[in-house]
């Protein structure tokens, strides 16, 4: 049995949703006959808020993941350092080949303009500057980088580098660069800098003197898109080129990943305007909404517990998943008065058939004292 209002809810997204494709006119031909073309080797497209997978393609075969690596360096320098602390480049750092933040020795630059210069110009010069500082050298930092990817489950990443130059056993799958996008876009600093398309960043060199740079983004989506807001661009001979962006439009943020593809661009674009027109929020839970009322054992007669949500649920299903939806509700073994206000009492899912899309944890909307004995005793000889 549906929880109150979910019924509902699923009928009125059916005529919403049948009410927009009738006023959008037929859907393009790679919509309603699949996911578009995509040139890329490798790529998957998630939602954010529930981090399930839309569209997979080699989401899970390791590859050489190019500057995306940057993306986990910038989420463990966050992690692990202060962004207001101030950097001085190394020799080494400033030597490191491939693309550059024209960092050199003796520079110095706050921790968050390295980051900065990290994320939208890919300096590789700057991500072992940031090395160095964090962790105090290139492989200390790259166990903090895998630590980090461990703790997020990723099964088919191992790190190197901080920059993602082409080296044996560093090597990420499209699938967990998209977890970590995921995570990276959590941390406020991080989701910041990598929906900016330009920058400016300031510093001093070894005589003191001021520096001052712009940085424009090398994620052209930026400039072309109004609600693409991220996140990272890769390219080796190795990778080929490579692309994780980020996108919302009408309250849903999806992640795309693209690995060595011919086409990164119009690949990540057709992905997310594919995900945005075949899938819509179902939001069965609302923040402190009442999903039911239950008895309680040890309470008078005529007592109900309301249950309540503790954080709101929103769930990509697709029309075609829709007759298949189901939302359903378990409530804690042996639940007893007394039960205090918040206290988690079971949990509600959403599943399409067997596959559970989200959960969240369902709570006590008030306190629920034990009645006395005597008041118990009372209600028993009345109900026998």
């Amino acid at each position: 049995m549906w929880p109150r209002g979910v019924a509902a809810l699923f009928v009125g997204l059916v005529l919403w949703m049948s009410a927009a494709g009738a006023s959008a006119g037929s859907p393009p031909a790679d919509v309603a006959g699949g996911p578009p073309h995509i040139t890329a080797d490798a790529a998957v497209l998630i939602d954010y808020g529930t981090g399930r997978v839309l569209w997979a393609k080699a989401a899970w075969e390791a590859r050489a993941p190019a500057s995306t690596t940057k993306m986990m360096t910038a989420l463990v320098a966050l992690e692990h350092g202060n962004p207001g602390a101030v950097v001085t480049v190394s020799r080494a750092a400033a030597a490191t080949p491939g693309s550059s933040a024209h960092l050199r020795p003796g520079d110095r630059f706050t921790l968050g303009e390295l980051l900065e210069a990290l994320l939208l110009r890919s300096g590789n010069d700057a991500a072992v500057a940031i090395a160095e500082h964090v962790a105090g050298s290139v492989p200390a930092f790259a166990a903090l980088m895998n630590a980090k990817a461990k703790d997020l489950g990723l099964a088919e990443t191992h790190f190197v580098n901080p920059h993602g130059l082409t080296e044996p056993f560093h090597f990420s799958s499209a699938y967990d660069l998209a977890l970590i996008a995921r995570a990276g876009l959590r941390v406020p600093a991080f989701a910041e800098i990598v929906r900016s398309a330009e920058r400016q960043v300031q510093g001093y060199d070894a005589q003191q003197r001021l520096i001052s740079r712009s940085l424009s983004n090398t994620n052209r989506l930026l400039f072309s898109y109004g609600w693409v807001d991220g996140v990272k661009t890769g390219t080796t001979s190795a990778a080929g080129n490579c692309l994780v962006a980020s996108g919302t439009r009408g309250g849903m943020r999806l992640i795309a990943v693209v690995l060595h593809s011919d086409d990164r661009w119009g690949d990540a674009v057709r992905l997310l305007d594919w995900g945005f027109t075949h899938f819509s929020y179902v939001r069965p839970a609302v923040a402190g909404q009442m999903v039911r009322e239950v008895r309680l054992a040890g309470t008078r007669r005529h007592a109900l517990l309301p249950v309540v949500a503790a954080a709101p649920l929103a769930v990509p299903v697709s029309l075609e998943e829709l007759p298949r939806l189901r939302v359903t509700v378990r409530l804690r073994a042996g639940l007893r008065a007394p039960v205090e206000k918040g206290e988690p009492v079971g949990s509600e899912a959403v599943l399409v058939g067997n596959t559970r899309l989200g959960t969240v944890t369902l709570v006590a909307g008030a306190a629920m004292p034990r009645a006395p004995w005597l008041l118990r005793l009372w209600d028993g000889i009345r109900r026998a």
